[in-house]
């Protein structure tokens, strides 16, 4: 059996070498970019949006759509100050509940996507407004407080409790993503998810059970964002109304820009990493550059349309390569079969 060695795609290195040239040009226009508060700040502040995008390239890859990511990640983090403040629960059981109800949202966008057969960008858009319409409803449109002290430290505490040092939270963010980078490229789960998402017909009649799997993928984008959510109220030690708004986006995005197609079949856990970091580091930079916050709304927005255009351009580009592979198959078939005519 021929081994997988690990190789950095075109679209990683690109990455790569992206976040090399715009920590330059941050290192000359701000004297406080290139500080370890900064650096360990860039990094705790890609770790809760990175947990969204790692949820939006499973289900990307399966060629789906999840609008819901942040309103399962402010429903994550509502759950998680309920039980703190009003309950008294302890820190584990909140933590599965936000995972559980996370997994709840995604079992019933499985449900609508699958077996209702409602596409997926209206069926989670829809979940995203009644989520969205739950959060509110449960804290009354109030901030929740209560959160236990220990838990709300744990997203300011680094590693050996060194000074500005590697972000606990960054790292919780980190192990998830290579573990999920390692189910996409060494599991039978991930090997399906790539199938389903190239062609769910072709994956049906190869035996892969189509349904399972789609549910199991909305399920565990579900369960990362209601995680995502946890997170999110151990850094804000409280839950918001909003929380995890927008965030749907910017988990699509770093996906997107990561490498994952949005017609579904291809995609890098790895890239979406990178992409996460890229967005986040962007987002730092124009920061301490002073540049006005609206202009950098403008800039994620363009960054989202460049990235979706090059999905275009690569999909059309691999297209028209198939189609040229496979006129150069019939005109070498034609040649044969003219060739055995002649002959007889």
């Amino acid at each position: 059996m021929k081994k997988r060695s690990f190789q950095l795609k075109g679209t990683e290195l690109s990455l790569i070498l992206i976040i090399i040239v715009i920590f330059g040009i941050c290192i000359i226009g701000s004297p406080t970019f290139l500080t370890a508060y900064n650096m360990s700040n860039i990094f705790k502040q890609s770790a809760i949006t990175g947990l969204i995008s790692i949820a939006a390239t499973f289900v990307i890859i399966a060629g789906g759509m999840d609008l819901s990511l942040g309103s399962v990640c402010g429903l994550g983090s509502v759950v998680v100050a309920l039980m703190m403040g009003k309950l008294g629960s302890p820190t584990w059981l909140c933590l599965v509940c936000s995972v559980a109800v996370g997994a709840i949202c995604g079992l019933y966008n499985g449900f609508l996507v699958y077996t209702i057969k409602v596409a997926p960008f209206i069926a989670t858009l829809g979940s995203s407004i009644i989520i969205r319409g739950i959060v509110k409803l449960i804290c009354n449109a109030k901030t929740l407080t209560g959160v236990y002290e220990e838990f709300s430290s744990f997203s300011s505490s680094t590693l050996f409790n060194i000074k500005n040092g590697f972000p606990k939270l960054a790292l919780v963010w980190i192990i998830i993503g290579v573990f999920c980078w390692f189910v996409l490229r060494y599991t039978r789960f991930g090997r399906n998810a790539y199938t389903i998402g190239s062609n769910a017909e072709v994956a049906h009649t190869s035996g892969i059970n189509v349904r399972l799997n789609t549910y199991a993928i909305y399920i565990i984008a579900g369960m990362l964002s209601g995680f995502a959510g946890a997170m999110y109220t151990s850094r804000i030690n409280s839950a918001i109304p909003t929380g995890g708004s927008g965030y749907e986006m910017d988990g699509i995005t770093a996906a997107v820009l990561g490498g994952c197609s949005l017609s579904g079949g291809s995609g890098s856990m790895l890239g979406t990493m990178l992409a996460t970091y890229l967005v986040t580091l962007i987002s730092n930079g124009g920061v301490q550059l002073g540049i006005n916050s609206f202009i950098m709304e403008i800039v994620k927005g363009i960054v989202l349309t460049l990235a979706v255009a090059a999905d275009i351009l690569r999909s059309r580009s691999a297209n028209k390569a198939a189609i040229n592979v496979l006129d150069k198959f019939q005109k070498n078939k034609t040649h044969e079969m003219n060739s055995l005519i002649d002959e007889s």
